[in-house]
């Protein structure tokens, strides 16, 4: 008796756990908050800008707030970035001095392959009455450098940076090279070293630890084909794996910048890497190299 005393509450519940989950997950459906975070909405700028000065920056601030969620959110890739340009022209047309702004817009959108997004944002930020901070410049610099190959346009861009005030000492010395040098990785990672002792804020730095890990792999990626070249040249055969180039006393990085393997495909003959598989090829003319993107959803959806 006593235990079907106690059986009976106990079925009771369970029969009522799963019309109450699911109830629940509905609800958390309807409230979007089963989803990546998303912004439903961007108004156009030109809406808002009858409004008083500080009314401006209170919904500038306001919608700031929206653009680093937005960032932030682990499941970005699964939402896609349509909507951080809109937003980030938003709150830099609303309050013009909002350097952060326009600075990790560019970041973030160039490290998603996002690069004419990029562009027009800190382009924007150069404009008269707009913080014009150097860093602006030398972002450009980096995205026709490393992703274009764009090497003439790219070392404007740092010398520009150089004379801005508060720069750097080293970007006079980077524009330099820019104009002399025929786009060695090696001149990709210091660029990029540089370009992270200027960040401010998480992400910002997580765009820029992202591109520098791109760098890495290209260097690696170079330095194995050379290897496998030589050895096809020494020993008259071609490697069958990484381990025999190793063994043969030839440099070969074991694991990519992504936390992968590197290994050697018999098929083709070509390294790859486990973490991140990428390459960039030489450029061709009016051809962006851009970085692979997450698989995203269709992105005006809210």
């Amino acid at each position: 008796m006593k235990l079907r005393a106690a059986a009976l509450p106990l079925a009771v519940a369970l029969a009522l756990a799963f019309p109450l989950r699911w109830a629940a997950l509905g609800a958390l459906s309807r409230m979007g908050l089963d989803r990546p975070y998303d912004v439903p909405y961007v108004p156009e700028p030109g809406a808002l800008r009858i409004l008083s000065a500080p009314v401006r920056l209170t919904v500038a601030d306001a919608y700031w707030l929206e653009a680093v969620q937005y960032i932030g959110e682990p499941r970005a890739g699964e939402r896609g970035w349509g909507k951080l340009y809109p937003l980030i022209d938003l709150i830099t047309d609303l309050d013009p001095g909002h350097g952060y702004a326009y600075q990790t817009g560019g970041i973030v959108l160039s490290s998603q392959g996002r690069l004419a997004e990029s562009d027009a944002l800190l382009k924007k930020g150069l404009q008269p009455g707009r913080p014009a901070w150097w860093t602006f410049p030398f972002y450009l610099a980096f995205n026709d450098y490393f992703y274009r190959g764009d090497y003439a346009s790219a070392a404007r861009w740092a010398e520009l940076a150089a004379r801005t005030p508060g720069a750097s000492p080293h970007i006079s010395q980077l524009a330099l090279s820019l104009d002399v040098k025929s786009g060695s990785v090696d001149g990709a990672i210091r660029f990029l070293e540089e370009l992270r002792d200027t960040a401010r804020d998480d992400a910002t730095a997580a765009a820029l630890e992202e591109q520098y890990k791109l760098a890495l792999l290209q260097r690696d990626f170079a330095r194995l084909d050379a290897s496998v070249a030589r050895f096809a040249a020494e020993q008259g055969h071609p490697a069958r794996s990484l381990d025999e180039v190793r063994a043969a006393g030839l440099p070969a990085p074991t694991t990519d910048p992504f936390g992968g393997r590197y290994y050697l495909d018999p098929k083709d003959g070509k390294v790859h890497a486990t973490g991140r598989d990428f390459r960039f090829k030489p450029p061709d003319p009016g051809r962006l190299q851009l970085p692979p993107a997450a698989p995203q959803r269709q992105e005006n959806q809210p």
